[in-house]
């Protein structure tokens, strides 16, 4: 289905090759999976896939991809797009209408397709991903992980013969990325779709890819069975890939096990998980905290408590509530009902600009923040705002620290890179509370230790850290307290170790928690 014969490519005005000799073939309905580092060249080779280069992206090109027989170079890129159903890594960037139903229509309009059939396919793609409930929605009232399905059905729409899929499930949680995961192994095997899947999530990639591609510095330097790969422990380590998650999935490919499947054993099992406490100084009290438009709440009745020094991490299904909750927390939004103070103030009498002296925020999207022409300059403009002396003396010694070009475009730098960009702004003025949105998507594994290990180290110094995340595994490592959101509320509270345990052995009764 995919040929690729020695293919190289530049971007133009760039320093080093994107892609360098890649020789690869990928057979008609197979599902394969690429894996390696930040700036490896992922997403570029999806991109010489789909044809975004060299119909899009320009550079220096050589050699070769061709798509069911057909050569990309020379292949217009509207007949490529029935063939190749692409989803990017920003998904914002993918959506183009205001509800779910027009953005699930949009391509198929666009296409001429008949107004029967469209209608047809409007149907089973809504019932095949599971978003009937999602049909009327405004796009912009979506979460993060309602929006990547929305995009995937709008695609699926379309039925390509091929499906590449740059991080699908980046802001997902851990049962939802499976979902999503299960339902894109189904069409493969159902249609005989060929799919391939850039991602982060090794582990579970590999339950469901057959092969896997691994590339550092624009080079493939494995591909074969995912068994076949992942015998390569020493080398995919020195590559840049978790050692031990790598042993752990070659010694067991992972099944899905649920062990506790009910709403009452979920129940029983979380009640030793509500009684969380601390000597430490209250820096954020939620107080009959409620949250919503008119009297739909959100989130409703919330008594919570973050102390100075915690290290908390919020998690839960998509659309839970955990990213509303973090963003009231921050003070971006005003509760409805209720209180929450921060660090002492009222934050519906404080004004934004008083309470960013004392939080730091990172979104889900690094992009929505960056806004300077350098990347000493991002560094810098938060210092600078806060009128912090020699503030581009400390922005320097944050972009040694993170190993950052200091003149280098804030764009040029990859999506992981970038949410490393955006985070190491937030560390330079030292917030006494710190709040992450799913602060390692796109990130390779050693680029997420480093990250991680920074935010680490600014605990240790005291400042607060509020995070909310789906990799249960980075949760247990460096949280040590764990809240649990399900249907607006907080169901269990208590020590990571103890209760991500829990959680995994009931992710399917949670998507079904009521809260009560």
């Amino acid at each position: 289905m995919i040929k690729i014969q020695n293919l190289s490519f530049s971007y133009i005005d760039a320093k080093e090759k994107a892609l360098s000799k890649i020789n690869l073939e990928v057979q008609d309905g197979e599902f394969l999976g690429i894996i390696g580092s930040s700036g490896a060249g992922k997403t570029t080779l999806s991109y010489a896939i789909n044809g975004i280069i060299p119909h899009h992206y320009k550079g220096d090109y050589y050699g070769k991809v061709l798509v069911n027989g057909k050569d990309v170079f020379e292949t217009d890129a509207s007949q490529l797009a029935l063939e190749i159903g692409s989803v990017f890594q920003d998904i914002d960037s993918q959506m183009t209408c205001a509800t779910v139903e027009d953005e699930i229509l949009f391509g198929m309009e666009n296409f001429g397709f008949e107004k029967e059939e469209i209608y047809k396919r409007l149907e089973w793609v809504l019932k095949e991903m599971k978003i009937e409930n999602l049909r009327e929605r405004d796009i912009s009232s979506l979460s993060g992980g309602q929006k990547q399905k929305v995009a995937i059905a709008a695609i699926l729409a379309l039925r390509p013969k091929i499906l590449v899929l740059d991080e699908p499930t980046g802001e997902l949680d851990p049962a939802a990325s499976r979902n999503i995961f299960r339902l894109i192994k189904e069409l493969n095997i159902k249609y005989g779709l060929t799919v391939i899947v850039i991602e982060q999530k090794i582990r579970l990639l590999c339950e469901y890819a057959e092969k896997l591609a691994v590339l550092k510095h624009g080079e493939l330097i494995f591909s074969g069975t995912v068994e076949e790969v992942l015998c390569h422990r020493n080398e995919l380590a020195y590559l840049g890939l978790n050692h031990e998650r790598v042993g752990k999935i070659l010694d067991k490919i992972v099944a899905d096990k649920t062990k506790i499947n009910t709403k009452a054993n979920i129940k029983k099992a979380l009640t030793d998980f509500n009684k969380y406490s601390s000597n430490a100084e209250p820096i954020v009290t939620l107080e009959k905290m409620s949250f919503g438009y008119d009297e739909n709440y959100l989130l409703k009745d919330i008594d919570f408590t973050i102390y100075k020094g915690d290290f908390l991490a919020f998690t839960g299904e998509n659309g839970s509530g955990k990213s509303t909750l973090s963003k009231l927390i921050g003070g971006i939004l005003k509760c409805s009902a209720g209180s929450i103070k921060i660090c002492r103030l009222d934050s519906k009498k404080t004004r934004n600009s008083i309470l960013a002296r004392h939080i730091g925020f990172l979104f889900q999207n690094p992009d929505r923040q960056l806004c300077c022409y350098t990347i000493l300059d991002e560094i810098a403009f938060g210092l600078k705002a806060l009128k912090i002396k020699d503030a581009e003396k400390q922005a320097m010694e944050i972009v040694r620290r993170f190993g950052f070009e200091p003149t280098m475009a804030p764009f040029a730098l990859s999506r992981g890179q970038r949410q490393q960009l955006a985070l190491a702004s937030i560390i330079a003025v030292h917030p006494e509370i710190m709040i992450l949105d799913e602060p390692t998507t796109g990130l390779d594994y050693e680029e997420c230790m480093a990250l991680m290990n920074a935010v680490k180290e600014l605990n240790e110094k005291g400042t607060t850290v509020i995070m909310v995340c789906h990799d249960m595994e980075l949760v247990r490592d460096f949280a040590r307290r764990m809240a649990v959101v399900a249907k607006g509320k907080i169901i269990a509270d208590g020590n990571p170790k103890e209760l991500v345990p829990v959680m995994e052995e009931n992710s399917l009764a949670l998507k079904q928690f009521d809260g009560e």
